[in-house]
């Protein structure tokens, strides 16, 4: 079975974790817009972090990622079950 290769959203995750700290230093509950392994930019909402990376980067993948010492999941419920 072949693997797949790493995705880019992967690649930004596992840079935005291997960071973390030194974000949690700099940004703490602000969030951060990343390309590959950059961080693009530091906002003080989503909104502004998306309308930013759409405007330099285009319509392309990035991560924007609320800078917090934890991630907290959340979870949506559906009234649609797809049958």
């Amino acid at each position: 079975m072949a693997v797949s290769p790493v995705t880019e959203l992967e690649t930004e995750l596992r840079f935005f974790n291997q960071h973390r700290t030194r974000l949690l230093q700099d940004a703490s509950g602000k969030f951060a817009l990343i390309k590959g392994e950059s961080v693009i930019g530091i906002f003080d909402s989503d909104t502004a972090a998306i309308r930013h990376g759409y405007q330099t980067l285009g319509n392309v993948p990035f991560l924007v990622k609320k800078v917090t010492e934890v991630d907290i999941p959340l979870n949506f419920t559906s009234f649609h079950l797809g049958v």
